[in-house]
């Protein structure tokens, strides 16, 4: 009897980890196959454009020399999925020469500007 009570403890033991290892590689099979982030299936309804948000980023602050600054601009991309849900995306890239330069226009438009106001003001 004791015999009998070992040998179905084995089997079922063989098949647990049968059962275990069938799901393990169907999971896995089906994790290979989600979606990346970022790649959304849906409409593109507006494509990368500009939001008018800039940032100057230092590569590092630490360094006893003048850390480099690099221009990003703030992008987004609008979607619309299949039940319609409206989805922005953002980032963040390097600003191009032009981009630049437009950021140099308008800062010493500014500063004409603020620097004319005062003496308007007291005159």
């Amino acid at each position: 009897m004791a015999e009998h009570v070992e040998n179905f403890a084995w089997v079922i033991v063989a098949i647990g980890v049968w059962t275990g290892g069938l799901v393990m590689i169907f999971g896995l099979r089906k994790a290979d196959k989600k979606s990346v982030p970022g790649r959304l299936i849906g409409a593109l309804k507006q494509d990368w454009t500009p939001t008018g948000n800039i940032d100057f980023r230092a590569l590092t602050l630490e360094s006893p020399s003048v850390p480099a600054f690099r221009l990003w601009v703030e992008e987004n991309k609008i979607m619309e999925t299949a039940v319609g849900q409206r989805v922005v995306e953002l980032r963040w890239r390097l600003a191009t020469i032009e981009e630049g330069k437009e950021l140099v226009i308008c800062w010493n438009a500014r500063q004409t500007i603020s620097a004319l106001l005062p003496r308007a003001l007291t005159h």
